[in-house]
């Protein structure tokens, strides 16, 4: 497995529409956190994405498995990049 950064960016226009799906969203994420899967994750401190930290096997896994977030299913996300990571340093270091 290897780690993967997710950045998701939002379009202030969606804001309300999130609002209406963030338990559905929440849902998913506290899922896949007890899978395993997502190592950690939270909102950007202006509001406008997040960022996940996810463990999958490659970047094919990772674009599906956000195809199925209940945000990226209403089209509330307006652009997610997905980039390999290796952390050097910290709890995540393997």
């Amino acid at each position: 497995m290897a780690l993967f950064v997710v950045e998701y960016t939002y379009s202030p226009e969606t804001s309300s529409l999130r609002d209406d799906h963030r338990t559905q969203h929440r849902g998913w994420l506290t899922e896949l956190v007890r899978r395993k899967i997502m190592r950690s994750t939270g909102p950007l401190a202006d509001g406008h994405g997040a960022l996940f930290i996810v463990d999958a096997e490659d970047e094919d896994a990772v674009a599906h498995l956000f195809a199925q977030d209940p945000f990226a299913q209403e089209n509330l996300v307006e652009k997610v990049q997905i980039r390999g990571w290796t952390p050097a340093m910290g709890e995540l270091r393997e």
